[in-house]
């Protein structure tokens, strides 16, 4: 039985044939197309990464800048502070030597100071405690 090939047959294995390369050629253009997706992808994500890295530089070094700064202020500050005591102790042992000469220049005057000193002092306190009481 020999199959006599019409133009109905035909025309199915020539369509079965153009869709079939057709078919081929969308998967290849689909195979290209996600390839090109794929590599924009990864550059993509390479691009954020490295914009990650670089937002991470620049805090990393504002924070190094402002740790610097801070200890830069400490620094003076403790400077200053050791300055300003050193200038009281100067000033409070000036004070000692002038308290003590007098003293021992006046010793009746310098008696009668502290005891007036004493005096107004109790008298202040018992104000305080009648106002209270």
């Amino acid at each position: 039985m020999e199959e006599r090939l019409t133009d109905d047959t035909l025309t199915r294995e020539q369509a079965m044939d153009v869709a079939r390369h057709v078919g081929e050629t969308a998967l290849e253009e689909g195979r290209q197309q996600s390839q090109k997706i794929g590599a924009m992808a990864s550059d993509r994500m390479e691009q954020a990464k490295a914009m990650a890295r670089d937002v991470g530089e620049q805090a990393r070094a504002a924070a190094a800048d402002a740790g610097a700064t801070a200890q830069d202020l400490a620094r003076r500050a403790r400077e200053q502070a050791t300055a300003a005591s050193d200038a009281l102790y100067q000033q409070s042992m000036r004070a000692g030597e002038y308290l003590t000469e007098n003293v021992n220049e006046y010793p009746l005057t310098a008696l009668l100071l502290a005891a007036a000193i004493g005096y107004g002092i109790a008298f202040l306190i018992h104000a305080r405690w009648q106002t209270q009481g």
